[in-house]
């Protein structure tokens, strides 16, 4: 069985009820999707922004649905380490805003063995982390 860990892009395209065929397909073969707490706080922090409550409804009841997994002191040790190596090899170095959250977020499926599911393969490319695109 599969583990994803999906990436914040992902699931504000599926909160823009913008359809990810690759969602349906690992669900049909009971994948397990992770929910990180740096994913959850990116997305709901625009969420009570916006004032989006249909959308924090859905996302609610996705994040239930999903196997929460925190960050802990091995995590941000493997974090630190990934983005260190990342840095350390020449034009390796991802860049753009956020990408410490992304290096955490690597880590994370790491942890687990999750494949990180993304529109932003840039951010995740160079961590050795098993990503796919969904969108």
């Amino acid at each position: 069985m599969k583990t994803y860990l999906l990436d914040t892009n992902v699931i504000l395209s599926l909160l823009k009820k913008q359809p990810v065929a690759q969602l349906d397909a690992v669900l049909e073969q009971n994948a397990v999707i992770l929910m990180s707490p740096v994913v959850y706080y990116e997305v709901a922090r625009g969420l009570y922004k916006n004032k989006a409550e249909k959308q924090l409804a859905f996302f609610g009841r996705f994040v239930d649905a999903s196997k929460w997994c925190d960050l802990n002191k091995d995590t941000w040790d493997l974090a630190a380490t990934l983005w260190a190596n990342c840095r350390s090899k020449k034009g390796a170095t991802p860049t753009g805003q956020g990408i410490d959250k992304d290096v955490l977020i690597a880590a994370q499926a790491k942890q687990h063995n999750a494949v990180v599911a993304t529109n932003n393969v840039r951010h995740f490319k160079y961590l050795g982390v098993k990503y796919e695109i969904w969108g």
